[in-house]
């Protein structure tokens, strides 16, 4: 036996050892969530920059923002977590996560003083205003629910949207107006284009606002495209009040396909259409001296630069029970707030409410406002346009 060493031949070579993980890849696997989620939160939070920059300011911005808003607080909420989880970057991603917070906080539309603010008692003869996009009247559903609906609110003021039906892709006008006044009796109606105002006070005027420049409709029924706002003045014992019944134009048109050039064409021109019943809109209200409640499917939504032409009134969503007061659809969450009520300060405005209609009558929830007038004296005398 010599004292040569005996070698296992099983046994793998040294030089055929794996090598040892590299140190400096391990490092990069461990770094990546936390690059990928502060990418993403600055993405994100460029986002909502842009929305409250651009929103209602540049036409093709109206084809993006249509994220429901309550995503605002959702979306860096649920980034807050693995922000807070990971081991690197994690006080930047954090910090970007809270910026983005930070910004679409007041893009939510949310209303958290609903959850403290007690409803106060509504005073015996304060107003009751209803405000509603029926959806196409009662086309397509049953006509004896529907007005048993409409009259079960029980309301002085209806500002209803969509007096109207479909034919075909087009909206067409209808005259209901015999069966209205056996189901109203004793209201006052005004009605032009696709709106129709019911009112237990008497009218004292009613003017359609037209805007100038206006482009060629899209359909046969021009007032339907062109009447975007109905203005009727009521009087209310010896008091005057302007009532704004309206429905603004659609941010884009869902038929089209958006990687197509006539998608983009359409947003542009509904654009452009848009602004110009914006500024009708807000011309009537700064001539205006009386109290005014301006309600409708305003197709606008929180936090974006559209509210800019309601400057001066009071959102009724203030006074309000619902902490995220959505009107839009009703199958289902409500997740979009395209129906606005919105008053003078001088109003005093009780409550707000948002009711669920039966669904197979609408797909836009109803706004319940009930509210007291200025005193005697406090309405400016009406100019020479406003007389009936």
């Amino acid at each position: 036996m010599t004292g040569t060493p005996v070698v296992d031949s099983a046994a793998p070579a040294q030089r055929d050892a794996p090598e040892a993980y590299p140190p400096g890849r391990a490092a990069q696997d461990r770094r990546w969530p936390g690059r990928l989620l502060i990418a993403v939160a600055v993405l994100w939070a460029l986002f909502v920059a842009a929305r409250a920059l651009l929103s209602g300011r540049w036409w093709a911005w109206n084809g993006l923002g249509l994220a429901p808003p309550v995503l605002h607080l959702l979306f860096p909420l649920a980034l807050l977590i693995p922000a807070a989880l990971i081991r690197h970057g994690r006080r930047a991603a954090v910090g970007v996560v809270l910026v983005s917070l930070l910004l679409g906080s007041w893009q939510t539309g949310l209303h958290p003083g609903a959850l403290l603010r007690e409803q106060p008692a509504v005073p015996p003869g304060a107003l009751k205003v209803v405000n509603w996009n029926t959806f196409f009247w009662d086309q397509d559903a049953d006509t004896d629910a529907f007005y048993a609906y409409l009259k079960s609110r029980s309301a002085d003021v209806y500002l209803l949207q969509e007096y109207q039906n479909a034919r075909g892709d087009e909206p067409a006008p209808i005259d209901d107006l015999a069966r209205i006044r056996r189901e109203f009796p004793g209201f006052h109606i005004a009605t032009e284009g696709e709106f129709l105002t019911l009112s237990r006070f008497p009218i004292t005027s009613v003017r359609a606002l037209r805007p100038d420049g206006l482009a060629p409709p899209d359909t046969a029924w021009a007032d339907y495209w062109n009447i975007r706002v109905l203005r009727t003045d009521i009087d209310v014992d010896g008091e005057t009040l302007s009532l704004y019944n309206t429905h603004l134009p659609d941010l884009l048109n869902v038929d089209r396909n958006p990687l197509t050039a006539a998608y983009h064409r359409s947003v542009r021109q509904l654009s452009d259409r848009r602004d110009r019943h914006f500024r009708a809109l807000r011309d009537d209200l700064d001539a205006n001296g009386h109290p005014v409640v301006l309600a409708g499917d305003l197709n606008v939504l929180p936090g974006t630069g559209d509210l800019r032409w309601f400057e001066g009134l009071r959102d009724a969503a203030d006074a309000g029970d619902s902490v995220y007061p959505a009107t839009f659809p009703v199958s289902g969450p409500a997740l979009w707030r395209l129906d606005w009520a919105f008053v003078s300060p001088r109003i005093d405005l009780h409550r707000q409410s948002v009711q669920d209609p039966p669904a197979a009558l609408s797909t836009h929830r109803l706004i319940e406002l009930r509210l007291s007038l200025p005193t005697s004296g406090a309405t400016a005398p009406a100019t020479e346009k406003d007389r009936p």
